[in-house]
């Protein structure tokens, strides 16, 4: 594929970029008059405080939101192109990302990516149908799939120079997020029909749209239930292959060492717990039937903590993790709850360990302050530690599902979250007192975004698990498979 734009594109590039000017002051002007208008006196307490602050920068002016986002969405616009042609002329390769490498994520942002999120929504309701006609013609004319990213001016493009435009100009807090839901409610109007006419414009020209395709996008693609039989039927296939049950646990944890790529350290650690696992099976037999038992969620995560860790980092894992195996080893107790009880003393020990790497980079996690009515938040909902935000209050209610999804997210597992302005999909590198790490793109800096952050994001349908690390379970097909 060419590098080089055919005058059909340069054609289409300067009637989008023609297009900006017009787009930004229709949408200041549309704001106006609906913050002039009956939605004033509809607005809420809050809103109609910020109000005063907005309403001079939407009128007509040099200094005004029309031009800063006019500015700010040719600026958006040109990156586009330019990622476009540069992802198709140098691909990026895999890099290792150290810890020092951290983008905090402030709270405070998290609040306007969900602003933001909804402008997004608004645009791709109104012109659903606009959008994927657009995406088929621009992907005939840039001979590529047609993903959503072939669309310049999309949705998400023409958000995010909205936020950007409203820090260049800098406003307060409040009063960008008012500006996102009004001045972005009135974009959202005036965008759909902008697709709608880049789209007939197309057609003029005699752009023929690619042809239908059905696409499965592999990293949105959820893993099956939990199979509750797998081990019974591994366990089978080893009897019926004249093998000991007892091949079973060592097998089975050479497996998980094998696909899970673990470091010699990490790999001698996790065959260590063969013997413990031999006696405990004597005297609980669901430890060879079923894939909940506390052993195996002990290995998932010796495993998940062992597959990111090579050389010293490794060693300093197995080194971790030693007294947790001697009591194994060593004790007297070969009931679930042995497990059960290790399995609370490694991820005590992971989360130690984040939070100490996080303070040799400079991002601290003390106690919580107590609530305006004497009470607290556990301890891991703690403060934000050096981050400049301000926490945002959790609700204490144990059974609440957006809590539990933050308290569940363990290394290895991938979720998929909308942060700085796009959906991001991420695996989660690690997990402190305070926040989660998350790996982006390879090469990119870990994403440190707090726990009460996710929460929101969460709460908002802006977050969620893909995949849960489980080592255990593809190294029990891939051994069922192979007999």
């Amino acid at each position: 594929m060419t590098t080089t734009l055919d005058p059909p594109f340069e054609r289409w590039r300067d009637l989008v970029l023609a297009s900006v000017p017009v787009l930004a002051a229709e949408s200041a002007q549309r704001a106006l008059e609906q913050l002039q208008g009956s939605a004033l006196s509809q607005a809420v307490a809050g809103d109609r405080q910020h109000t005063g602050a907005l309403l001079p920068l939407l009128r007509p002016g040099p200094h005004g939101l029309a031009p800063a986002l006019s500015a700010a969405l040719r600026q958006q616009l040109r990156d586009e192109f330019a990622r476009v042609l540069s992802v198709e002329a140098a691909p990026t390769h895999a890099t290792a990302v150290p810890i020092d490498q951290l983008t905090l994520v402030d709270d405070q942002q998290i609040e306007e990516d969900i602003e933001v999120a909804r402008v997004i929504q608004l645009v791709d309701t109104a012109a659903e149908a606009e959008l994927r006609d657009l995406r088929a013609l621009c992907a005939t004319l840039r001979a590529s799939e047609a993903t959503p990213e072939v669309v310049p001016l999309r949705p998400d493009v023409a958000a995010r120079a909205l936020s950007r435009a409203l820090h260049a100009l800098g406003m307060s807090r409040e009063v960008r997020l008012l500006a996102l839901r009004v001045v972005g409610k009135a974009m959202a109007d005036r965008l759909a029909a902008l697709l709608r006419e880049q789209t007939r414009e197309l057609r003029r020209w005699g752009v023929e749209p690619l042809p239908y395709q059905l696409r499965v996008v592999p990293e949105l693609q959820r893993t099956s239930p939990p199979d509750a039989h797998a081990m019974q039927r591994l366990a089978g296939k080893l009897v019926g292959a004249n093998a000991s049950a007892d091949q079973l646990v060592p097998a089975l944890l050479a497996q998980v060492a094998d696909q899970s790529g673990l470091d010699a350290h990490v790999r001698q650690l996790l065959q260590r717990l063969a013997g413990p696992a031999l006696r405990s099976a004597k005297v609980d037999p669901a430890l060879l039937t079923s894939l909940q038992h506390p052993l195996w969620q002990l290995v998932d995560r010796i495993a998940a903590l062992g597959a990111s860790r090579s050389g010293t980092q490794a060693a300093r894992l197995a080194a971790h993790l030693e007294p947790v195996l001697v009591k194994l080893e060593h004790g007297a107790d070969a009931s679930l709850v042995a497990y059960q009880r290790a399995l609370e003393e490694v991820d005590g020990l992971a989360t130690d360990w984040a939070d100490s790497q996080l303070a040799d980079a400079g991002v601290s996690a003390p106690a919580p302050a107590a609530s305006p009515d004497g009470s607290s938040l556990p301890t891991d909902w703690g403060g934000e530690g050096s981050l400049p935000t301000v926490p945002m209050e959790l609700p204490g209610d144990a059974d609440d599902p957006h809590k539990a999804w933050v308290d569940s997210m363990r290394e290895g597992d991938w979720v998929r979250l909308f942060m700085h302005a796009r959906w991001l999909t991420a695996r989660v590198a690690g997990r402190s007192s305070a926040h989660v790490m998350l790996a982006t793109r390879s090469g990119e800096p870990l994403q440190t975004i707090g726990r009460a952050a996710l929460y929101r994001l969460h709460e908002s349908g802006l977050a969620t698990t893909i995949e849960s690390a489980a080592p255990v379970r593809d190294a029990v097909q891939t051994l069922t498979l192979s007999l």
